[in-house]
């Protein structure tokens, strides 16, 4: 591959493709570590409605309504992402492009860049492409690249890393 090669593609934020990029992308859920705070808002409320540490149990309440709702965000994770996220794309067009510089997306007012050096890891899967900047991850669907764009984004990656050490 040369480094003047240029791939760009556009396509559809839909809530299929949203399902997809969640599912490559997101954590499984961890039992007692991810409800392990909506345990303690409820153990919190319970002990100031038990021992009327104040004056009236509004708080108390307040507590034990947070833990029910801190419990079901982690249990409607995925459902609540992916509305969120439907809701504010309104199957808006993105634009991709994949050069010797990096990965660009363009989208309405958003124009994101990544460079090479940016990017620590790219992790393969099924589907596509998770590209891991720091604490952050970057999802590119296989749906919508071509062969020699996946190895071209695999060898600049590799080339790039190599080079700053």
């Amino acid at each position: 591959m040369s480094k003047d090669f240029d791939f760009t593609t556009e396509y559809t934020l839909n809530k299929p493709f949203l399902a997809e990029c969640y599912d490559q992308t997101s954590q499984p859920t961890q039992f007692p570590k991810d409800y392990l705070k909506g345990f303690l808002f409820l153990v919190f409320g319970v002990v100031l409605l038990e021992f009327e540490l104040l004056p009236n149990g509004y708080v108390g309440w307040f507590f034990v309504v947070l833990s029910v709702v801190e419990v079901m965000s982690v249990y409607f994770k995925r459902t609540w992402w992916l509305w969120r996220q439907t809701f504010s794309a309104k199957s808006s067009k993105v634009t991709l492009q994949i050069n010797a510089q990096g990965v660009n997306y363009k989208s309405g007012k958003i124009d994101r860049n990544i460079t090479w050096s940016e990017i620590d890891q790219i992790e393969e899967t099924d589907l596509g492409l998770i590209l891991h900047l720091g604490k952050q991850r970057q999802y590119v669907s296989k749906s919508c690249l071509n062969d020699d764009a996946i190895l071209f984004m695999l060898k600049q990656h590799a080339d790039s890393h190599s080079e700053q050490q």
